[in-house]
């Protein structure tokens, strides 16, 4: 295992409430943008900007949400490093 890997996995993942994803899911359905914070592990950093979720993976024994962010990109976030619970933008 890779150093980047141990360090972004150093926290165990604590499983989030199956609304939260359904949330998440109905959110990338209707291509609605949320206004999201979290923490990046392997960055060390806190990011706050609003997103569009595009899907909910499960990956190396943790659930992640796949989104576009304002410039375009595709960022992951870990669901347990998410500080809010995100509501949708209208």
């Amino acid at each position: 295992m890779t150093e980047e890997y141990n360090k972004i996995m150093s926290r165990i993942y604590q499983p989030v409430p199956r609304f939260y994803i359904e949330r998440l899911t109905i959110a990338a359905l209707c291509n609605e943008a949320m206004d999201l914070h979290w923490h990046d592990e392997a960055t060390e950093m806190n990011y706050m900007t609003r997103i569009w979720p595009l899907e909910v993976v499960e990956q190396d024994e943790a659930e992640f949400l796949l989104a576009r962010n304002e410039s375009g990109e595709t960022v992951k976030i870990r669901l347990d490093l998410i500080r809010n619970f995100p509501r949708p933008v209208k």
